[in-house]
């Protein structure tokens, strides 16, 4: 798979992609979602910036933070593979299962020399422990919307992920958007998924 298309886009059109995923997005006023996009990036920066850590791991073993490297068996009509999660209130999981069976092929890519993912994932993990320990904008009720004569007060949960990207970006000095690891880390296991994604990350508007 030709990744530079990929490489191309601009953050905050990926940015768009991960909003539109929220499941309230139509709910999201339409002249609202550029502001809560730009919200959400300037805070994943402002925590990268206020990171003082150098090193990820120790952060994570000074801090209690557990690191699970996990297995799973790989099935390429599984499409809800898991490549990391944060679970609260200190323990990050990690899919060692898709970093083996990627192996050889990240090699190949280009734009990931010198880059270790399995640090790319465990910074965008970190992120939702910070949030969380710092109550950053991103959990917090960000808009309201009404259900017949109620109005109701709601956290869109893609914002997270839109400043968690921001985050490792400005962390980890990268010039890509780590969104890139959801197309190359399956493209080994499920190559018909990671296609149709790249497909739906190049034709966001």
């Amino acid at each position: 798979m030709d990744f530079n298309a990929l490489l191309d886009q601009s953050d905050e059109k990926y940015a768009k992609y991960l909003l539109s995923q929220d499941h309230l997005f139509k709910k999201i006023p339409d002249d609202q979602r550029s502001e809560l996009i730009h919200q959400a990036i300037e805070c994943g920066k402002n925590a990268a910036r206020n990171f003082s850590a150098t090193d990820l791991w120790e952060y994570c073993r000074q801090e209690a933070i557990e690191i699970d490297y996990f297995m799973e068996e790989l099935k390429a009509e599984n499409f809800r593979f898991v490549l990391a999660e944060f679970r609260l209130p200190n323990r990050i999981r990690i899919n060692q299962s898709l970093l083996d069976e990627a192996d050889e092929f990240l090699k190949e890519q280009e734009f990931l020399k010198d880059q270790r993912v399995d640090e790319i994932l465990l910074a965008h993990e970190l992120y939702h422990y910070l949030e969380n320990q710092q109550k950053l904008f991103t959990i917090q009720k960000q808009m309201t919307y009404q259900i017949g004569p109620f109005k109701k007060q709601a956290r869109l949960h893609s914002l997270s992920e839109i400043a968690a990207t921001s985050f490792v970006q400005e962390l980890l000095e990268l010039r890509f958007s780590p969104i890139l690891l959801n197309v190359v880390l399956l493209f080994p296991v499920a190559p018909d998924y990671s296609r149709e994604l790249a497909k739906q990350l190049l034709v966001i508007d």
